[in-house]
């Protein structure tokens, strides 16, 4: 006779805290027991669903449950919840129970759950409930009143089972005897259960160290609230039948409720939302129209031939695999966003389509680009395109909650990020856990082995940058909704990784913040000359923009800002748009792991010769030189070359994203190699160009994301060009974004001719602003001050000019620190003080304001200063030096010029007279010691130790290059200094000039003379 059984009650991971093992992992243990189903119930709500649904398709022995346990409040009731398991008969049940667990999640803080009694019962009222099977606790003692499990019995009938657990812990008598007692007073049967936490047993220990987590405590204080054994692990039949050999039915009702549950996650299939699309319109017929009409806008009339067959192409394959829905949910939402003036732009790999570029989605022609359409969808994936659109950083939030208020909370959803454990956290937690400290935990054996089975358990719940999914049918009848931490975010209990198993759409609503500083900069543009200009009209390819991107220009544009861009800009010497396309590329993982950027820019200079071994190579690698630099150029190498067709090649282009996780693409990689030599390819080439493709493993973009990211990399190098005051102006007013600080901008835009005027009471508003060409500070800058509390300056201000210092208190009644950082920012030198006399005068004014003793008269006129006379000098002025380190104090900047000026007049012959600018006139070689602020510090992965940073002063920046073993030696003084002093020797590679450090030091300031800086470290 064959036993059988099935478990009906287990908790993954994803209980978060209170499971030890992966949904997969539970799923193919069941699978070698020879289960007959296991059902995955983790507590409040379904986030294991979609990975165990994954696992249970490579191992289909065991039949897969939904359920979840649900933790249920009321009056009678535990204060900590009643536990109720419900399993899913089918999809009306699942349905139910997605809504019974968002509503256990709605209006309660970020990882807590609870169901009231009252909404429990009235949820089951509805016909869906015969679609649910339950299993409620039952705990020891007489916590849950007889009355509950009586009103669930009339509610379930037949489908209510109560549990029956064997954990050979003492207790076993007295809780089978429980459940047999009340199971006998309802008339409800058996089900027998392992309350399974972890599928084998040797994950107690773990499962033991959450526990002592979950309750911050470490394990010696954790007592009770650990297992008081192994038990809860996945047991076969046999053992089954044998611990309950007394009630044998128990162990049967477990296959008859696996066998009633007909339910499978392989039958969440949900329709777009589509009700706004024109009456006798189809949502293919509307697309095809809407995508026709963009084609006369953005061609000027009837499109070219050969963008009228590519939209045929692409028109039949949506209708075909039925996405219309989608892209025409992605084009109204873009509608909306200009309607509201709202600067956006489609990127990634939607940008290969024509379709996406006649509706407006995305601004790269991808016919004239030459992009494969295939790359982006394909009739062999069958997946659901992925469509990314970036917004104005600081508006996107109007286009969530659009389409939150145009689909419904019940039919949209942000997608969920799960945060798992990585080094840091593993050691924070696990180190409390076992009582070790952080410091020599790593030399603990048990630490070592839970440190490795912890690894990329999920930790808690976050938010997707900017992940939609939305449903023409309630969504909560699909996914779970719960709050998310943010105000007025809703999210699923998946992730896009979990949509894409279950094959839900995505629409991925994403901020930048170029787009804003864009926006900005256009308007101050068309506000100080009058010039109206949009990314529309930016002329093309204009020279003057191209010489200034050739010399490294760029602090503050786009994509090509960064020290590792800047570096390459002068070697790889951009004259056209599409080499900005190859640069924006060229610097990423990829190309360097897969040793692409020096063969390039070889053949770019004429110092190699571009070879094609095949004819058929030269139109797909002709443009890069005959280096593969995009995924696209591998997918048409496939086809051409290897007979894949396009979906084929698309399966390759995933397969080699996936090389990093997985150590090779097995077949479709053999196969590849197989098709380029049986093409008449050498070997040594298809062996290098095969390093080169696996580079593409480690970050690399395709060739559509790039040219839209090029496109907004000339715009606003061309608005730098053209327009500095205007683009400074924007990026300090769209701030925190982009890759400098804001003194870096500030000191830039000086050295491109652009007045600073210093922050004033009576002028300066909010934003930074402009007068007569002059960039004027804004009050954003001052530390601690708020929006809200510098808008009712300027408020108050707009009433009637602030006098002198004592109206500007009286009026303001700003707080202490944002008054002392005014006044040590000479804000208030406009009324005849500089910054210590502005401090006395605050401090004295505070003093009068809290004694009970009436001023005298001539205390009256503390405030005296007025911006026609100058208040009597009571202290000695500050240096220049203490100038600008007071500013940056209050402000992070400073208008009066670098601080590394004014530092070599402070400290003299101390300090190398050799600047930045002028190390990069000298020869390769040339020994040189100067000295500088850092502002940036990175290790790159792929540079195997090397260091680089960039070091600035009043003429500009310079590359320094710390290879490791520098860095090793100088490690602490170059990670803590903000200013030092390097030697080191020249390097130039074409324009590109960087110094190779041999010796570092701090340079060495008196304490007094110790500046506030930031600068972006290892990112």
């Amino acid at each position: 006779m064959t036993l059988r059984y099935a478990e009906l009650q287990c908790r993954t991971h994803y209980s978060f805290l209170r499971g030890a093992s992966h949904p997969a992992e539970l799923v193919e243990r069941a699978n070698e027991l020879g289960l007959e189903a296991i059902a995955i119930t983790d507590l409040d709500g379904v986030y294991g669903i979609p990975k165990a649904f994954a696992a249970s398709r490579e191992h289909p022995g065991a039949k897969l449950i939904v359920g979840s346990e649900l933790t249920v409040l009321g009056e009678g009731l535990p204060a900590a919840g009643w536990g109720l398991t419900l399993l899913a008969r089918d999809r009306a049940g699942y349905g139910l129970l997605c809504r019974l667990i968002t509503a256990s999640r709605a209006d309660k803080p970020k990882g807590e759950a609870g169901i009231s009694w009252e909404a429990l019962t009235q949820l089951l009222e509805r016909p869906e409930s015969r679609g649910l099977f339950a299993i409620p606790r039952v705990p020891l003692g007489e916590e849950v009143p007889t009355r509950f499990y009586r009103e669930l019995k009339d509610r379930f009938a037949e489908r209510l089972y109560l549990p029956v657990s064997r954990f050979l812990d003492g207790l076993d008598r007295e809780r089978v005897a429980r459940s047999v007692k009340l199971g006998a007073e309802l008339g409800a049967p058996l089900v027998a259960t392992n309350d399974v936490h972890f599928h084998v047993p040797e994950r107690r220990a773990l499962q033991d160290a959450l526990t002592a987590t979950r309750h911050l405590c470490p394990l010696a204080e954790a007592g009770r609230r650990l297992f008081p054994n192994g038990e809860r692990y996945l047991k076969a039949p046999a053992r089954m039948a044998e611990l309950f050999r007394d009630l044998p039915e128990a162990v049967e009702n477990t296959v008859k409720i696996a066998e009633a549950c007909r339910f499978s996650p392989a039958e969440l299939r949900y329709r777009y939302p589509s009700e706004w699309i024109p009456a006798g319109e189809t949502a293919q017929s509307y697309l095809t129209r809407l995508t026709w009409q963009g084609a006369e806008r953005r061609y000027g009339g009837p499109p070219p031939e050969d963008v009228r067959r590519q939209l045929e192409h692409e028109l039949r394959l949506v209708e075909e695999l039925q996405f219309a829905d989608y892209f025409l949910t992605i084009w109204e939402i873009v509608e909306f966003a200009r309607s509201r003036d709202i600067l956006c732009q489609g990127r990634g790999s939607a940008a290969n389509s024509a379709i996406c570029y006649c509706l407006g989605i995305t601004a790269v022609d991808p016919v004239r680009m030459k992009l494969l359409f295939e790359r982006f969808l394909s009739a062999e994936r069958g997946e659901p395109p992925d469509i990314d659109v970036d917004f104005e950083h600081d508006r996107r939030e109007e286009v969530i909650q659009h389409v939150y208020s145009r689909y419904g909370r019940e039919r949209a959803g942000m997608v969920s990020a799960i945060i798992t454990y990585r080094t840091r956290s593993t050691l924070r937690d696990l180190s409390k856990a076992l009582g070790l400290q952080p410091e020599t935990a790593a030399t603990s054996p048990l630490f070592e082995k839970l440190a490795a089975e912890l690894k990329g358990f999920p930790r808690h719940l976050s938010i997707h940058s900017g992940g939609f999914t939305l449903s023409a049918d309630p969504l909560i009848e699909t996914v779970p909704i719960e709050p998310a931490r943010m105000e007025g975010r809703t999210i699923v209990q998946w992730d896009k990784e979990d949509l894409a198993v279950i094959g839900l759409l995505k629409v991925d609503l994403l901020a930048l913040g170029m787009l804003t500083a864009l926006h900005k900069t256009l308007a101050l543009v068309q506000d100080s000359r009058g010039t109206p200009l949009t990314l529309a009209t930016i002329p093309a390819e204009d020279p003057p923009t191209y010489e200034m991107i050739r010399h490294a220009d760029t602090v503050g544009v786009f994509q090509i800002e960064s020290r590792a861009q800047m570096s390459m800009l002068p070697r790889l010497l951009p004259k056209t748009f599409y080499d900005l396309v190859v640069q924006v590329a060229i610097v990423r993982p990829g190309p360097i792991v897969g040793q692409m950027v020096h063969p390039y820019l070889r053949r770019r200079r004429g110092q190699e010769p571009v070879v094609y071994p095949h004819p058929a190579l030269e139109p797909i690698l002709g443009r890069t030189l005959g280096v593969p630099l995009f995924q696209e150029q591998v997918m048409k190498i496939a086809i051409v070359l290897a007979d894949f067709t396009p979906g084929e090649a698309d399966e390759l282009r995933r397969a080699i994203g996936a090389w990093r996780s997985t150590g090779s693409i097995e077949k479709v990689g053999r196969r590849l190699m197989d098709g380029l030599l049986a093409s008449g390819l050498p070997r040594e080439w298809v062996d290098r160009i095969f390093l080169q493709i696996q580079g593409f493993s480690e970050y690399g973009f395709p060739e559509s994301h790039a040219a839209s990211f090029a496109l907004l990399a000339y715009a606003s190098s061309y608005l730098k060009c053209h327009y500095p005051a205007e683009f400074a102006c924007a990026l300090l007013n769209s701030q925190p974004m982009g890759f400098y600080s804001p003194h870096t901008i500030i000191e830039d835009a000086a050295r491109h001719g652009v007045k600073i005027l210093p922050l004033h009471p009576n002028r300066s508003d909010w934003d930074c602003t402009l007068e007569a060409g002059a960039l004027r500070v804004g009050l954003r800058v001052v530390r601690g001050l708020g929006e809200a509390a510098a808008r009712r300056v300027v408020e108050e201000r707009g009433r009637a000019p602030f006098r002198n210092l004592s109206d500007f208190l009286s009026r303001t009644e700003l707080g202490f620190g944002v008054l002392q950082a005014l006044a040590m920012g000479e804000a208030f030198a406009c009324f005849g003080f500089d910054q210590r006399q502005a401090l006395w005068e605050i401090l004295a004014g505070r003093a009068l304001a809290g004694s009970a003793v009436p001023a005298p008269d001539a205390q009256l006129e503390l405030f005296a200063g007025t911006p026609d006379r100058e208040a009597p000098r009571l202290f000695a002025p500050l240096t220049d030096y203490q100038a600008i380190q007071s500013d940056y104090r209050s402000y992070g900047l400073s208008v009066r010029g670098h601080p590394m000026g004014a530092l070599r007049a402070l400290l003299g012959k101390r300090i190398p007279p050799t600047t930045t600018q002028a190390a990069k006139q000298v020869v390769t070689g040339r020994y040189l010691r100067l000295a500088g602020l850092v502002i940036v510090r990175q290790r790159p992965p792929t540079a195997k130790g090397t260091v680089f940073a960039t070091l600035e002063d009043e003429t500009g920046f310079l590359d320094l290059l710390l290879h490791k073993e520098v860095h090793e030696r100088y490690g602490e003084i170059f990670a803590e200094s903000p200013f030092i002093l390097v030697a080191g020797e020249i390097q130039r590679d074409g324009n590109s000039v960087n110094l190779i450090v041999k010796k570092l030091e701090r340079l060495a300031l008196p304490d007094s003379a110790r500046l506030d800086v930031g600068s972006r470290d290892f990112h």
